[in-house]
């Protein structure tokens, strides 16, 4: 993340920025210490287990998209309707 956020910091497009939100989001909801004591107590393994998979996922593919410049607006909007916590979450921290 800190390597992309670095490559846009200081020329960002609208577009980028909001790739850039959604990809802090991922990682940030990937890392969210609930899904490590769900796993490790057992209570809700399984779903825990996917929603970890399921953002790297889409963090994995939006990153790819985004190096390559080919984003797909529809993957995109997809992933900011599921999980859209921090509307205004500053990508730039990672920069």
């Amino acid at each position: 993340m800190g390597t992309l956020a670095k490559s846009r910091s200081r020329k960002a497009t609208p577009d980028d920025e909001r790739v850039l939100r959604q990809l802090a989001r991922e990682l940030l909801l990937a890392q969210s210490s609930d899904w490590a004591f769900l796993i490790r107590n057992a209570t809700a393994k399984n779903y825990a287990t996917k929603r970890v998979s399921d953002h790297l996922s889409r963090f994995a593919k939006l990153a790819d998209q985004f190096e390559r410049r080919k984003v797909d607006r529809d993957f995109l909007a997809q992933c900011e309707a599921q999980d859209n916590l921090f509307p205004n979450l500053d990508w730039r921290h990672y920069a």
